[in-house]
């Protein structure tokens, strides 16, 4: 006779989620996450081999999400508009989401290779060529987001004060994205 089983997969994730927004990432073990989902350690690993496969699996959700957000915010919208959405909308994620943002800009290039790794980049490749009119403009992607991220790492080191700098996030987004769109160096 079978038993019905106690977790699945999305439940463990979501406990995973939960402890690594509360406690930090140090805290996130499988004995604690069995713990918080009253299981045994062992009974996690019918569905997950081991932590990292965790962290991977939240990491594809997380870029699930991401996508979702970006999606949403420039639904209907080209050029230089889309991508300033695009931009806002990743500060957003990253200020409000900051565990599952940590997993998408500290992710190990192998993580690339997953189907949501790989929408995000094309999403921003597509609207940035859009943009500059230049087939795979990766340099001005990277530059993009080279830009975002450095912006959200300050803000989230509290490098901003409590006013906050959203005058330099549009600033300097307005200043890369001219750039862009005139094919010269902003400096």
């Amino acid at each position: 006779m079978s038993f019905p089983p106690k977790t699945d997969r999305e439940a463990i994730l979501r406990t995973a989620l939960e402890i690594v927004e509360t406690q930090g990432w140090a805290a996130l073990s499988m004995r604690e996450l069995a713990r918080k989902l009253g299981l045994r350690a062992s009974s996690l690993y019918h569905h997950f081999p081991d932590r990292n496969a965790i962290e991977e699996a939240l990491g594809a959700k997380a870029a699930s999400s991401l996508l979702l957000a970006l999606k949403s915010s420039s639904t209907g919208l080209k050029g230089k508009e889309k991508l300033q959405a695009l931009s806002i909308a990743y500060v957003e994620f990253a200020s409000h989401s900051p565990a599952l943002y940590h997993l998408i800009a500290a992710a190990p290039s192998s993580s690339d290779t997953h189907p949501e790794a790989k929408a995000l980049w094309n999403l921003l490749l597509d609207s940035v060529s859009e943009l500059t009119k230049q087939t795979d403009d990766t340099a001005a992607v990277v530059a993009l987001w080279a830009f975002l991220h450095g912006y959200v790492a300050l803000e989230a080191a509290g490098k901003f004060g409590p006013s906050g700098a959203k005058g330099g996030l549009d600033r300097g987004l307005s200043a890369l994205l001219t750039g862009l769109t005139k094919k010269q160096n902003i400096l």
